[in-house]
């Protein structure tokens, strides 16, 4: 691999530290590992990227985004989805309002289930819900433009014996102002089945649909005046997102929109998979002023649990639950320091980050 990249071997990372005294630091060991070796490149001064899944648990998150902040360092989690062509494109095709309002949408996956070596050792691998769930979960977040509010997830396996993880899941999600979206996680196919991958939003004005054929990406766009293909652009996400990064570190732009960006998307995964493993019903709960004294919002934590029934149409899937349903709360602490922030990752505001290929990714 040195080889193929032209660069050094070193046995570990006192070694790299001491002769490749690098500025920053890819993080790409055992899911498990990430927040360790993260930390100790924060102690060292080091900028950090942590690929998806860049923690198993909102406090392992944040401790290591404190931490960074606090030394005026660059530490972000991957968001890949957002810089791939094909969300990057229906984004656009939303914000220039083709389709009005989103209102409901559909997102799915298929990939095989990662097995092998560390990957099927449970305690050391993060799981599907993380590892492939991040990329459709995320999509969700940037296309639906409204925050989750209710998280119903559904979770088996039905294809793979021996391992104690899902490969087949699909969770149910009503957003603050009331948006639907479902995601499909359709981990067991043994075959290809490119269709698997197509999802939509569906608006008040018209819909968009997300795919792709012989002839790459595109995004279909249905309105009263008919439809229209909109083929997507081709670039390499990975180099999108890491020369994003890259620019971050160098203009001293402020990493936190960035951060909890992929806290809130960690928070919705969490609550699926605490859903489907409990059968509960998890309510994701705001945001309050205290979450933001210092500096880093608090994401949405605070889950609240009720018995799930199995038929969806059940009185315990609508909103509001009772005051005294039990919760547990997660306190985030972050850093005061303050930087001027470019990169904003929300919702309807994340395109810039992408558009912009070669004044920034030459």
């Amino acid at each position: 691999m040195a080889q193929r990249f032209g660069t050094n071997l070193y046995e570990d990372e006192t070694e790299l530290l001491e002769r490749g005294q690098p500025d920053a630091v890819c993080i790409c060991t055992e899911d498990y590992l990430r927040p360790h070796y993260a930390a100790w490149g924060i102690e060292h001064g080091l900028h950090v990227f942590l690929p998806e899944p860049f923690a198993t648990s909102i406090e392992d998150a944040v401790s290591v985004f404190t931490a960074s902040n606090e030394k005026g360092l660059v530490t972000v989690g991957s968001l890949p989805t957002r810089f791939r062509a094909p969300s990057v494109t229906a984004l656009q095709l939303i914000d220039e309002g083709r389709i009005g309002r989103p209102i409901t949408g559909h997102f799915s996956i298929t990939h095989h289930l990662t097995l092998g070596g560390w990957k099927s050792d449970f305690d050391m691998a993060a799981g599907p819900e993380l590892e492939t769930g991040f990329y459709v979960f995320d999509q969700m977040r940037m296309l639906m433009q409204d925050e989750p509010a209710d998280v119903v997830g559904f979770g088996e396996n039905l294809d793979h014996r021996g391992i104690p993880c899902i490969d087949n899941g699909k969770c149910v999600v009503q957003c603050k102002g009331g948006v639907l979206a479902t995601v499909d996680l359709i981990l067991s196919n043994h075959h290809p089945f490119p269709r698997g991958r197509a999802s939509h939003v569906i608006g008040d004005e018209g819909a968009i649909v997300i795919d792709q054929d012989e002839k790459g990406a595109y995004v279909e766009v249905h309105t009263s005046d008919g439809v229209e293909r909109v083929d997507c652009e081709s670039w390499n996400p990975f180099e999108k997102e890491l020369g994003e990064w890259i620019c971050t570190m160098g203009e001293g732009d402020d990493p936190t929109p960035w951060q909890e960006e992929g806290l809130r998307t960690l928070t919705l995964i969490l609550a699926y998979k605490e859903s489907h493993e409990s059968e509960n019903r998890l309510v994701i709960a705001d945001e309050d002023e205290e979450g933001r004294r210092d500096g880093l919002a608090r994401p949405q934590l605070r889950f609240q649990a009720s018995r799930r029934c199995r038929a969806l149409g059940s009185t315990t899937l609508r909103r509001g639950l009772s005051p005294d349903a039990g919760f547990r709360d997660e306190p985030v602490r972050s850093a005061g320091r303050t930087r001027r922030a470019r990169l904003v990752l929300r919702p309807g505001d994340h395109r810039r980050a992408v558009s912009e290929p070669d004044r920034r990714h030459r």
